[in-house]
């Protein structure tokens, strides 16, 4: 980085030019990372929100380049057994007496290198909001989550000019299609737009992001969100929920499909907003 720095210095570019590079780079080399990230790391896994266990490790802390980095980042094989990873097929008796296995984890491909505070609310969400939408709209749970993004050093989408991207420390994810128990998939690019039952799952999951992360972007965001659904816990005012939320319900019968049969519920909702 600095020899490149020096060849910049040195005049390889007009000043308009030169001037440009260095307020694009400036958010990424120049500046400190936030101390309030190590902070929510430290705090998160001194917690037990998250343990290391067959499916999270702990890695080697990422110190750069630049500000990019994470004190206490962990590799996720899987996610959505339960609050605390690792523990997702110990038996947990309910009321009453008897015995429950708790939900088996989705496999996160490829793993993804994540901070623990975004690795916790994954795991909720993937447990609370995901599984049961995945239940409700094709009887089957998720059981592969395909990712296409998780630790990045590199500004937002992928522009060097741009700000700094919560990938770079962590703290973001990129979600790009879900397998299901039956085999079936759906990429978010085509199910956005798909099947009745695909967009009602995918606008779903999306709504409930909304509720649970500070940052989402699906397709109809930006042209950079197309294939993909972005979440993330960027500390900001207010949350960004692109596009607007819906209720699945409401895409699935935009769709003019019908429902399939494993759908349990709210096929009255669907004739209402229809017809």
């Amino acid at each position: 980085m600095i020899g490149m720095m020096r060849v910049i210095l040195r005049g390889s570019f007009p000043a308009p030019a030169l001037a440009i590079a260095l307020a694009g780079c400036a958010g990424m080399w120049f500046a400190e990372r936030e101390p309030w990230r190590r902070d929510a790391e430290l705090a998160c896994l001194q917690s037990g929100a998250v343990k290391e266990g067959p499916t999270v490790s702990i890695v080697k802390a990422i110190n750069g380049p630049g500000v990019c980095g994470a004190d206490y980042p962990l590799q996720v094989a899987a996610i959505g057994g339960s609050a605390r990873l690792g523990f997702a097929d110990e038996v947990v008796p309910p009321p009453g007496g008897g015995g429950r296995r708790a939900a088996t984890p989705a496999a996160v491909t490829p793993a993804a290198t994540l901070a623990c505070p975004m690795v916790s609310m994954l795991d909720h969400f993937v447990s609370d909001k995901m599984q049961p939408a995945a239940l409700r709209w094709f009887g089957q749970r998720v059981v592969e989550i395909k990712q296409i993004s998780a630790y990045s050093c590199r500004g937002m989408n992928g522009d060097p000019y741009a700000d700094i991207s919560e990938h770079a420390f962590g703290n973001a994810l990129d979600m790009a299609a879900f397998t299901f128990a039956d085999g079936r998939k759906v990429t978010v690019k085509d199910g956005w737009h798909g099947a009745p039952e695909e967009q009602g799952f995918l606008r779903d999951i999306h709504s409930a992001a909304c509720e649970m992360f500070t940052t989402v972007l699906a397709p109809g965001s930006n042209a950079y969100h197309y294939d993909h659904m972005h979440v993330d816990l960027k500390q900001r005012q207010g949350i960004v929920c692109k596009p607007d939320a819906i209720p699945g319900e409401v895409a699935a019968a935009r769709a003019g499909g019908r429902y399939g049969g494993r759908l349990r519920p709210t096929a009255q909702v669907y004739h209402a907003v229809a017809h």
